[in-house]
């Protein structure tokens, strides 16, 4: 048993040091790290499909207007329904403002 748990260990601390010395994911990291000025957060399905289009409309409309770095994380949420609550957060307190009034126009 202690035999297995070294190797796993072994093992979890090469994985981290290939991931330290890949420059795509070092790029990768980069792009998400930032100080987070704002966010807003919708409730979706995202196993409906309409739902699903919503989330899709919102991450491009971010993709295309806002002016800083972004970035949205998924968590589920459980009751009646399976419900994910998407945070969108905005390294530009303007974009996250833009954002929540653009959300609010459409009643999502």
């Amino acid at each position: 048993m202690l035999v297995m748990v070294v190797r796993n260990i072994q093992s979890i601390r090469l994985m981290i040091a290939r991931l330290r010395a890949d420059p795509e994911f070092q790029a990768m990291l980069a792009r998400n790290t930032f100080v987070v000025a704002g966010t807003v957060s919708m409730i979706l399905d995202l196993n409906s499909k309409s739902q699903h289009y919503r989330h899709d409309i919102t991450c491009q409309w971010c993709e295309r207007y806002a002016t800083g770095l972004w970035r949205r994380c998924i968590r589920e949420r459980k009751g009646f329904a399976v419900l994910d609550t998407v945070f969108f957060e905005f390294e530009n307190s303007v974009d996250a403002t833009s954002f929540g009034c653009w959300l609010k126009a459409r009643g999502w």
